[in-house]
């Protein structure tokens, strides 16, 4: 028995690559989910509702989360989790901006809605006294290049 479920174990990881959301066939036509403006607009959500947290700010904390979640059939945001987490607070502020996001338009394959899995790094930078980022200029777009790094 132990030697037909290692056999199992072993074929399961052999098999296909696992950071693909879903199987696919050369035919399947796969549409990721997409916020409702594209990524302009998801960043700009992101810069509008990110709040740089008072403890991390005081610790100069910095790094990049990186949150997980599901887009559901109905372009319903789910299962908000931190992947990589840089510290208590930073990780709560980048859930928290995370769970306030609208409905997404949902992922397709084969023109039917499907259930995806998704995620965001959420960049957070050094930020001066005055409570500016470093870099910025006041500038929506400059900030967008210092809080959020390589959305994807």
């Amino acid at each position: 028995m132990k030697k037909l479920f290692s056999l199992f174990i072993l074929l399961l990881l052999a098999g296909a690559p696992m950071n693909h959301t879903f199987a696919q066939n050369k035919k399947d036509k796969i549409v990721m989910p997409e916020y409702p403006g594209g990524h302009a607009a998801l960043r700009s959500f992101l810069l509008k509702e990110l709040v740089y947290p008072e403890e991390a700010r005081l610790n100069d904390e910095i790094g990049e989360v990186l949150v997980g979640f599901s887009v559901g059939m109905d372009g319903s945001v789910s299962g908000v989790r931190v992947l990589k987490s840089v510290s208590p607070s930073l990780d709560a502020e980048a859930v928290r901006v995370v769970k306030l996001m609208k409905y997404w338009t949902p992922g397709s394959r084969n023109g039917m809605p499907v259930r995806a899995e998704m995620s965001i790094p959420i960049n957070f930078k050094t930020v001066k006294s005055s409570n500016r980022f470093v870099g910025d200029s006041g500038d929506a777009s400059d900030r967008a290049g210092e809080v959020l790094n390589g959305l994807r």
